[in-house]
């Protein structure tokens, strides 16, 4: 079983991808939580060196120096100067018993005697100037200027001891976030390094067929963009033909091996290319350029088909593998660049199949016209039914010994208004690669069935049906309500296929014939005796009746071997039980020598051209009137004659 490439990184990049983002997301967390520290601390310095809690102690022990001295000068200078310090002072205290001094025990010591002062001065100070108030004053005050003092230096102390310690911390941290910052830098160097490795690494695989292993689309034409205009130049397209059917009969398993091998032959055969590319499900790409890249492009080409030839072997089987290829070359600066090299490759591999597929061709500016005339049929195509443009032809299938009418085959024309008519040789191919081909084979098919409905009963209408027609899951059912709308009796309704249909899907053909004989129609084997496995066929599949090509009556004669033939298969046929039909007859003597094979029926410009629906209802009224005279010669009974022909 092959595997297709997977796009996903291996695990041990995956696990260094997690890890550096892990490592990232920690280091930036780490920044954070540093720098709110750094902040933290750089604020507390600031702090410290606009605001130093210090100067409030200080001038604590200033404010009792002045109400000493102030109480010492009360008698001259008065009560209110004492009053005022006095409240400055119990103002002091009461900050101190707020806790803004750090130095938790020389506050606790400070504390009861700066109450005790203020609470024994309040009296004092109502009874000065008296001299024992103003000596008793002044012993009280006098001894806390030395604990004052020294809380001051304390504290002052402590707030240095704070901010050094503060600035060690910084540092640390900066140091710290120095570190961190350089290790972002270097694992963001990382991610980087880890992001173009794997950007170069996606844009290789982005750039590769994953099934194959060589370059894809994308690569082919980003290098086809580059080549410099001034030399030689070709461009190869390889399809693997009948790749679908190949897919649907073996498996999608198979199909993705014979790719491989495909891709594995090419690079082989054609090692000098330039480039060789994947560009499509079953499509492939090579690319020369430079000295000789037309001759050894050609040369390329015809070591590819030979080694397409051998089949490709997988369990036990041989599965054939065939390639078409097209190609183009360009010399100096092309006018229509590289785009233009590649559609004209492209030209060429659709004439490759045209021409028979298993072959290359090689690009030549009349092709274009071509193309592009195909191009315009298949654009006027759609809509020719509703512009009128498409109409029924009806060439009748007659009894080779009476030379009456048995039948018609419904043959599809199209008349284009700026063409003329248009050979179905050449728009039915066209209709099939678009799906056309379903809606104009509907319209066909209810079409020749309203002509048939007026025909007398023995007389039956064939239509042609495409191998995209018959694949198609709505076939029967269409075929069902057009006989249920017309009233067409079933068994006068012939489906022709040819050995195409049962070549690409056997299977589900048998299946669509058998439901087609349910209902009543029949089924007939056009084309007869051109196909490799024609009797295989009629051994497996239900026919009704089976058309011998007009190839065997070609140029008018019929040797001794083409006759033996005629006979061989007219036998075969009777055999099977089924109806004969001798196709391509022009002259008598090849009617009377058919029919003497064994041909019951025969189609030709002997016996009529394709004609309007009309003139084919026109040609049996003539011949039931032909009849009736000839009954009436005869003494016979007259039959009546059918309504629709007597209209």
């Amino acid at each position: 079983m092959i595997h297709r490439a997977r796009l996903s990184l291996p695990r041990r990049f995956r696990t260094l991808r997690y890890g550096l983002i892990g490592a990232t997301g920690l280091l930036a967390v780490l920044a954070v939580a540093g720098t709110s520290l750094a902040v933290s601390y750089q604020r507390s310095i600031d702090e410290a060196g606009r605001y130093n809690r210090t100067f409030d102690a200080g001038q604590t022990a200033l404010e009792i120096v002045r109400l000493q001295l102030s109480i010492a000068e009360a008698a001259r200078d008065g009560v209110e100067p004492v009053k005022l310090r006095y409240a400055i002072l119990r103002n002091r205290v009461g900050l101190i018993e707020s806790g803004i001094f750090p130095v938790a025990e020389m506050r606790g010591e400070l504390l009861p005697l700066l109450r005790n002062a203020v609470r024994e001065l309040e009296p004092l100070i109502a009874r000065l100037p008296e001299a024992a108030a103003i000596s008793r004053a002044g012993a009280i005050v006098g001894p806390l200027i030395q604990p004052l003092v020294r809380m001051t230096s304390m504290a002052h102390a402590q707030a240095g001891d704070r901010i050094a310690e503060n600035q060690v911390r910084l540092r640390h941290l900066l140091a710290g976030l120095c570190a961190m910052t350089m290790m972002l830098v270097l694992v963001g160097a990382a991610l980087i390094a880890f992001v173009l490795r794997q950007n170069a690494r996606l844009d290789h695989t982005v750039r590769r067929d994953a099934l194959t292993g060589i370059a894809n689309r994308l690569s082919f034409g980003a290098r086809l963009g580059t080549l410099a205009r001034t030399g030689e130049r070709t461009v190869i397209l390889v399809d693997v033909d009948h790749f679908k059917t190949l897919n649907d009969t073996h498996g999608h398993d198979i199909g993705d091996l014979v790719l491989t091998r495909v891709s594995q032959r090419l690079r082989a055969a054609a090692p000098d290319a330039a480039e060789i590319a994947r560009i499509g499900g079953d499509e492939f790409a090579l690319l020369y350029e430079g000295e000789e890249a037309g001759r050894r492009s050609r040369a390329a080409c015809q070591r590819i088909l030979a080694r397409m030839g051998e089949p490709v072997l997988t369990d036990g089987r041989e599965i054939a593998v065939g390639v078409t290829l097209g190609f183009a070359s360009a010399a100096g600066d092309d006018e229509e660049g590289e785009a233009g090299l590649l559609k004209d490759a492209d030209i060429a591999l659709y004439e490759a199949k045209l021409a028979g597929r298993g072959r290359a061709v090689e690009f030549r500016p009349e092709m274009k016209h071509a193309f592009l005339y195909r191009r315009r049929l298949q654009e006027d195509l759609r809509g020719a039914i509703e512009r009128g443009e498409m109409h029924l032809a009806f060439q009748p299938v007659v009894d080779l010994r009476t030379t009456r009418t048995r039948g018609f085959e419904a043959l599809l024309r199209w008349r284009h208004p700026e063409f003329g008519a248009i050979s179905p040789a050449e728009f039915i191919p066209l209709a099939e690669e678009n799906a056309q081909i379903l809606e104009i084979g509907r319209w066909v098919i209810a079409e020749a069935a309203r002509a048939a409905r007026p025909w007398p009963e023995t007389v039956f209408v064939a239509v042609n049906v495409s191998t995209r027609q018959f694949a198609d899951g709505g076939l029967v059912d269409h075929i069902r309500d057009v006989l249920a709308e017309t009233g067409l009796a079933p068994n006068r309704f012939v489906v022709e296929i040819t050995e195409t249909v049962l070549i690409d899907n056997d299977e589900a053909a048998l299946r669509t014939m058998g439901v087609l004989r349910a209902l009543g129609c029949r089924v007939s084997l056009d084309d007869f005796g051109t196909g490799y496995s024609s009797l295989g066929y009629l051994s497996r599949f239900p026919f009704d009746k089976l058309k011998i090509d007009r190839s065997f009556l070609a140029n008018g004669r019929i040797g001794e071997n083409g006759l033996a033939i005629i006979s061989t298969m007219c036998t075969l046929a009777r055999r099977l039980r089924l109806d004969v039909v001798a196709e391509g007859i022009e002259t008598e003597e090849q009617r009377l020598l058919v029919s003497r094979a064994g041909c019951g029926l025969g189609q030709g410009y002997l016996f009529g051209r394709p004609e309007s629906a009309a003139d084919a209802l026109l040609r049996l009224q003539r011949e039931e009137v032909d009849d009736r005279l000839a009954l009436r010669a005869g003494g016979g009974t007259v039959r009546p004659v059918p309504a629709a022909l007597s209209a």
